[in-house]
């Protein structure tokens, strides 16, 4: 603040007049209040979406020049391209959680023109479920020759609670497939299966599926793989 005198004559009076701002202040300033996103657990059949709140804390017009994620699974925009002093714009975030399993961090970074943090990273971050899995994943038999082993067991398990088995079946009739019977303190979210292969497969590469049918709405299937190499014809039985 100071004083200016609005004439010569010591009669008049003194105004008060505001500094201007140094030149440092005139600027905009993104931020944001909650940077992080934790998702928690989501099961990995579907999106999750979320939008980030970004506020212009500066003086000026704070551009937002570019929104960019760290992988393409990650699709992002600003709601408004510029910020005016004291006004905010909303960066919305969609992941694909889609066959992904385990903890997941993606990181969405917004350039503006913001001279102290020309680029803002946010996070977006949380673990990918897989409703309904099998132990193991695929059937392997490997290297199969007339005396190895042609039986497998496989477990279907399920992390939304007890569900039921409508049927199971295989693609190939050389691929059979047998329930186990239920453990005794078995509660509904654990099935297992026994998958044996025919003893006349000729020799060479075995690519199959074991498909079971649940009653989970959004998750009505699941395929396992089975895959073997045949060298040789086992012996009849």
């Amino acid at each position: 603040m100071r004083l200016v005198c609005l004439g010569l004559g010591m009669a008049l009076p003194w105004v008060a007049v505001a500094d201007e701002p140094p030149a440092a202040l005139l600027a905009p300033k993104i931020v944001c209040d909650e940077p992080s996103y934790d998702f928690g657990e989501r099961d990995n059949n579907g999106f999750v979406e979320h939008n980030y709140v970004v506020r212009n804390a500066g003086t000026l017009s704070l551009e937002i020049r570019e929104v960019r994620a760290s992988c393409g699974c990650t699709a992002v925009k600003p709601s408004v391209d510029v910020v005016p002093p004291g006004g905010e714009a909303q960066v919305q975030a969609r992941f694909d959680l889609r066959g992904r399993t385990g903890y997941q961090q993606k990181a969405i970074f917004v350039t503006s023109n913001d001279p102290e943090t020309p680029t803002l990273t946010l996070t977006l971050k949380g673990t990918a479920t897989q409703p309904l899995r099998a132990e193991p994943s695929t059937i392997f038999f490997g290297q199969l020759g007339p005396d190895g082993l042609r039986s497998r067991d496989v477990e279907i398990i399920s992390t939304r609670g007890p569900i039921q088995i409508e049927n199971v079946r295989s693609d190939q009739a050389a691929i059979q497939v047998t329930p186990l019977p239920a453990a005794d303190d078995a509660d509904g979210t654990r099935h297992r299966f026994n998958v044996t292969l025919a003893n006349d497969l000729p020799p060479g590469q075995l690519n199959g599926v074991v498909i079971i049918k649940t009653d989970l709405p959004d998750t009505p299937e699941l395929t396992v793989p089975v895959l073997a190499f045949i060298v040789g014809s086992a012996p009849a039985q």
